[in-house]
Order: structure tokens, then C-alpha cells, then sequence
């Protein structure tokens, strides 16, 4: 379709235009004569004047690491060109986007401020109900042990969230490089845990507006099943801008990664159930 091909014509074009100029600027920090938009001394800016009331919101987000435009800039097009921008900053255009691990931080930490405003628990891990309601109070003896262990694995990582969150982005760039490892495109697997931190701060910043607008996680939202499939289009369209393929590639390497993902993840449950249930 030509929306689709002027659309990709728009987002393979980073949005950002430094517009170089002649004009003379005297640095107000260490006083060099200089032309362009940094001083070459002192790296300081052309554009730094006199402290405005503008300056007094920016000093305040600062402090939250938030102060810089390229916050903002990154978030808008997060969600208008992800796999492009992601691209962007994996290729070295680093200056241009607000680095990934401070993104996620921030957002996680607006996201717990608003559940705690809004009056929403913020869940852990994974709830110990997950799995007793998919195999049901009617499960065999093997599945109840089967069960019991599971519980076991799910109530450690519940007590270790941070390690849950670093062994969940594992598996996910894992099973992210063993889907396209056929690609033309090659991302590193250091490469791909930063293109996966940025995207958990997208989904962050979904379910921070979904308990600003219903009051509810997301998963408990009314609109859960149109949020869950906003997201899966756009985890689909980031990898196709990332390895530079089309819908339906993109998609296929969207579900050898799910597959690579279920099996890592059932293996791994079972080898830490082995180990919870043993020490």
C-alpha cells in the first residue's frame, strides 16, 4: 500500500536536522571565539543564555535525569519509529536519544508513582495464581508436584525481582538472536539487550496510562485485549524496522522467537524448580 511505503520512506529518515550556521559566538564559560553550536574548548552550548523561567522546569526534571530534549524526543518516536530509532542508537548516533538504561529507570519509577497515586497494587513477578488457574484444583498428583515446584520457582523470583528482570530480558534477546540469526541485519546479543531495555520502557509507559486513565493494571483494564494487540503491532513493527524486513518476515521471526522463548523458559523452569526444591 502507498501509505505503508510513504510511512517507512518517513521513518528510515532520523528526525533529527542539526542546522549548522556561520554565526560568531563568544563562549560565556571559558570566553573562545568560536563558530558551530559547541564551544570547542569547553564543549559548552551556543544557545546557553541568561536563566529563564523556562530554565526552573528544566532544572527540576534534571533532577530525574529528564532535563535533556532528547527524553522526550526518544519517547515520541518510540512509538513513530521504533526499530529505526533503536537502530539509530545501536549504530552509534548515541547524543541524538536518552540512553536506555536512565529511560527505563525513569518510567519504571513514574510507574510505580502513579499505581501508588492512583491506588493500584503494582504485582510482583508473577502471581502465585498463574499457574493454578491454567491447571486447575482438579490436577493429577504428578502435576501437583509439578505445580508445588513451580510455585517454589515463582516465589523466589518474587523475592528476587531484580534478578527475575535481568533473566526475563536474557531469554528474551536469546530467543531475539536464535529467530533471526538468518537475517541480513546482525545485532549482537549486548546489542539486542539494549534495543529489548528500550522496548520494556515503551511498555512502561502503556501501562503507566493505563492506570492513569483506568485506575488498573493493565491486565485488569477493559481494554486489555486492544492494548494487548497495540503492543504485539508494535514489538511486530520494531523488529521489521530493526532487521530491515517485511510484515510477514518480520512476523515469522516474530514466532520462531515466541517458540525459542516457551522452550528456554521451560527448561529453565525446571532446572530452578530442581534447585529451589533441592536447597
Amino acid at each position: 500500500m502507498k501509505w505503508v511505503k510513504r510511512y517507512d520512506q518517513w521513518a528510515r529518515v532520523r528526525q533529527i536536522h542539526p542546522v549548522l550556521s556561520d554565526e560568531a559566538h563568544t563562549c560565556t564559560n571559558c570566553g573562545t571565539d568560536y563558530h558551530g553550536r559547541f564551544c570547542p574548548q569547553c564543549g559548552l552550548k551556543a544557545s546557553i543564555a541568561r536563566l529563564r523561567f523556562k530554565n526552573l522546569f528544566q532544572n527540576f526534571l534534571d533532577i530525574w535525569g529528564m532535563g535533556s530534549r532528547p527524553m522526550f524526543r526518544t519517547i515520541a518516536q518510540l512509538f513513530t519509529r521504533p526499530g529505526y530509532m533503536i537502530a539509530d542508537y545501536l549504530s552509534g548516533h548515541q547524543p541524538l536519544y536518552f540512553p536506555p538504561f536512565k529511560m527505563v529507570v525513569v518510567v519504571t519509577v513514574i510507574y510505580v508513582l502513579a499505581g501508588w497515586l492512583r491506588g493500584v497494587p503494582i504485582d510482583g513477578f508473577l502471581g502465585m495464581d498463574f499457574f493454578q488457574d491454567i491447571m486447575g484444583n482438579s490436577a493429577s498428583e504428578r502435576g501437583k508436584v509439578l505445580l508445588d515446584m513451580i510455585n517454589a520457582v515463582v516465589a523466589w523470583f518474587n523475592d528476587h525481582l531484580a534478578f527475575a528482570v535481568i533473566f526475563g530480558q536474557t531469554i528474551n534477546v536469546v530467543a531475539t538472536r536464535l529467530a533471526f540469526r538468518k537475517a541480513k541485519v546482525k545485532w549482537t546479543l549486548v546489542e539486542l539487550f539494549f534495543a529489548d531495555i528500550y522496548i520494556s520502557a515503551r511498555y512502561y509507559i502503556i501501562a503507566t496510562l493505563c492506570i492513569l486513565i483506568f485506575k488498573a493494571e493493565l491486565d485488569e483494564t477493559p481494554a486489555f485485549g486492544l492494548l494487548s494487540f497495540i503492543i504485539f503491532l508494535y514489538y511486530w513493527l520494531t523488529l521489521a524496522q530493526l532487521y530491515n524486513l517485511g510484515p510477514w518476515k518480520s512476523l515469522m521471526g516474530y514466532v520462531r522467537k515466541t517458540l525459542w522463548q516457551v522452550l528456554i523458559i521451560t527448561v529453565s523452569t525446571i532446572l530452578f524448580a530442581f534447585i529451589v526444591m533441592i536447597v
